[in-house]
């Protein structure tokens, strides 16, 4: 699993340095507002849904037991706010405009095809493909059994090579996965 911050920042935060707390939340925010608007869909609101989640890091920090569960924690509030915000539909054509070296068009179907995913199904994609976590770290994260990683991925998958069909491959990296690799 990818570090959110440095464990000296975290550690320091822990401890009650206000100064740290401020570092911590700016070595966060550039993954936040990432993880947000691949869960949420809509830039603007991702930010809203990043800004929520490092008031609640800022706020709570010191109720973390220990620096090396900060990651799994951070994951989860994160994918909390992110998911409240999008109870509203939000369109995801908005994040073609973010997906750089990708082709538009395949980039706004890719999008439209997840935002039609369950977000149960959705998170996991997110987090496996676009975080390259492991389907373990996503169990961690999600506090669910690692079967049950596996068995959305695999829904997920199989929902979006239906209705992504048309496209090589080639053109939608989502659908490549070695199945050995969850």
């Amino acid at each position: 699993m990818g570090r959110w911050a440095p464990p000296e920042i975290v550690a320091d935060a822990l401890r009650g340095d206000e100064d740290a707390a401020d570092r911590l939340v700016s070595a966060v925010w550039p993954r936040c507002s990432r993880l947000a608007a691949t869960i949420v869909g809509d830039w603007s609101l991702a930010q809203d849904a990043a800004q929520e989640a490092c008031v609640i890091l800022h706020r709570n920090i010191r109720g973390l037991r220990n620096v090396a569960a900060f990651d799994a924690w951070m994951y989860r509030i994160v994918l909390r706010a992110a998911s409240r915000v999008r109870r509203v539909h939000v369109p995801f054509e908005q994040l073609a405009e973010h997906c750089a070296g990708v082709d538009v068009a395949v980039s706004l179907d890719v999008w439209r095809a997840l935002a039609t995913l369950p977000p149960k199904l959705r998170t996991v994609v997110v987090l496996f493909y676009f975080d390259a976590l492991t389907s373990e770290e996503i169990a961690a994260i999600l506090r669910v059994p690692h079967a049950t990683v596996r068995t959305r991925l695999l829904r997920a998958r199989d929902r979006l090579r239906g209705l992504l069909r048309d496209y090589d491959d080639t053109y939608v990296p989502v659908l490549e996965v070695n199945p050995n690799a969850i």
